[in-house]
């Protein structure tokens, strides 16, 4: 790949110092222009990039302060050298104050020039590899948040605002797409003008990608008016790739005024898509491992149930109306998928109980009761080292616990109690209410209120049977298709009385 063409303007009105210039500094990695005319030197540093201006400090119509002001207002990592034969100490801080990265005295040998001019160049040159040095630390920091755990929308919304500090941008979007159908399936944005939303996230630009192997970026620009201003809105388009498979893209808008981005930019996008693919790829492995896993749950869950006939269908009735409640607490999406986890598996420790035991018509022995209470224990054994089972550990082993301190296995009292084992516990215990045992009739939808009722502060948290009894008596909970009762849950009497010391039965 060739090395691109460093471009000086040299301004002088005197057109032999010019010429003499152009001589010395001709070689395969300049590209010299010369002006003797201060004002055509202006307009030329409207409609042209340079890298370095070499500048005369006094000159017919503009001073070479004007061309140093003029180059930094359209470059900002513009080098500027001013030349004069008539030099001052308060002129020589002047400019460098100004921004000037040096001072040369006329006359002044060629070598001494040309020394000044590579000096330039260099201190150019780290200038722009810092960038592609912050564009490491950004990678690290977006890395850093991504082994962190936070969630992917998150850590998505950081690659993208760094892309948008690091290039310039003004727009930034990310579209994922399936790579089966590719059809988008997450999409997302951050502007400066929201007219460029549907520009960054528009769907076709996928197409640019159809059909290739493409991992460098798609780069268009066009001109237009910006403030009355004219300039280059450039369109980049980062794939977005996973196993040589087209998964995305991360597109940017940047107004520029001479349409340039730097290796050193495009590197930093490159390095930041990387880091997004990265993220994806872990995301949905860990959803495929996870939607496995929540498979085996249910499997457990329905060995359970398999083993105890008069159980059937308590797991799934237990997670719709301990979700019911949860949804009143304002959890989020991943509260929400460990109380699913929980409830599923709150009640898998019966696996070591005895069918003997578990499916016995009539009342059990006290040593049978001990045994049986054993199941929140066997329960913890069960998933201990299982990391993605972590979040359902208040829920099996806490819902046998008493809001009085009476319960099983620790006698934990109050809030003592996990709350994700007080949810259960209120949800646990009005389903063992209504549904049949061997032993018992499954009991009428007043009668299981009035239960909640009466152990209320005793057995059970006060607020989560508070929140309960609201949802039911606002009809939010389906009694017919669950229980097969046709009360009507908003017609209700609900009357708080003085706790007793007894326990629910179940």
């Amino acid at each position: 790949m060739l090395k691109p063409l460093t471009n000086i303007l040299v301004v002088d009105d005197e057109q032999e110092i010019c010429d003499i210039i152009r001589e010395s500094l001709s070689s395969a990695e300049y590209r010299v222009t010369t002006l003797t005319d201060s004002s055509k030197a202006l307009e030329y540093l409207d409609n042209h990039p340079v890298d370095l201006v070499l500048t005369d400090m006094v000159m017919d119509e503009y001073s070479g302060l004007q061309i140093l002001e003029a180059a930094q207002a359209k470059q900002q990592d513009v080098m500027v050298i001013l030349m004069t034969a008539h030099p001052t100490v308060k002129m020589a801080i002047s400019v460098l104050k100004k921004g000037a990265y040096d001072f040369l005295v006329k006359p002044f040998k060629l070598d001494l020039l040309k020394s000044a001019i590579h000096r330039a160049l260099s201190h150019q040159r780290a200038l722009r590899e810092n960038v592609h040095l912050r564009g490491q630390i950004e990678f690290l920091k977006v890395a850093n948040a991504h082994t962190s755990g936070i969630e992917i929308e998150t850590f998505l919304e950081m690659v993208m605002d760094s892309c948008k500090k690091e290039l310039g941008a003004t727009a930034v979007g990310l579209i994922e797409i399936d790579p089966n159908t590719k059809e988008p399936i997450r999409w997302n944005s951050i502007t400066d003008d929201d007219e460029l939303e549907a520009v960054v996230v528009d769907a076709s630009i996928i197409d640019k990608f159809a059909g290739t192997r493409r991992t460098k970026p798609v780069i268009e620009g066009k001109r237009i008016t910006s403030k009355e201003q004219p300039i280059i809105r450039m369109s980049i388009y980062q794939p977005l790739y996973i196993r040589r498979t087209l998964h995305g893209v991360i597109s940017l808008v940047i107004d520029s005024v001479f349409g340039q981005v730097t290796p050193g930019q495009l590197d930093v996008l490159a390095i930041l898509t990387n880091s997004a693919a990265s993220a994806i790829a872990n995301y949905n492995l860990y959803q495929d491992l996870q939607h496995s896993y929540l498979e085996a749950i249910h499997g457990l869950a329905n060995a359970i149930e398999a083993r105890d006939k008069y159980t059937a269908g308590h797991t799934d009735r237990v997670c719709k109306l301990a979700e019911l409640i949860a949804i009143e607490l304002d959890w989020d999406d991943k509260q929400l998928l460990g109380l699913t986890m929980g409830c599923t598996l709150h009640d898998i420790g019966k696996l070591a109980v005895p069918d003997s035991i578990l499916n016995k018509p009539n009342a059990l022995t006290k040593d049978e009761a001990k045994q049986m209470r054993k199941h929140p224990e066997m329960g913890l054994k069960i998933i201990k080292g299982i990391d993605l089972f972590k979040p359902a550990i208040p829920f099996i082993y806490s819902h046998h616990e008493r809001w009085d301190g009476k319960g099983y296995p620790r006698g934990l009292k109050g809030e003592e109690i996990p709350l994700e084992g007080r949810l259960l516990a209120v949800a646990d215990t009005f389903d063992a209410i209504l549904s049949h045992r061997p032993y018992r009739k499954g009991a009428s939808l007043q009668s299981a209120v009035d239960e909640l009722v009466k152990y209320r502060g005793v057995q059970f948290d006060p607020m989560i049977v508070d929140i309960f009894l609201r949802v039911l008596k606002e009809g939010k909970v389906d009694i017919k298709g669950m229980y097969d009762l046709d009360e009507d849950p908003t017609a209700l009497e609900i009357k708080i009385s003085t706790p007793v010391t007894e326990t629910a039965p179940v």
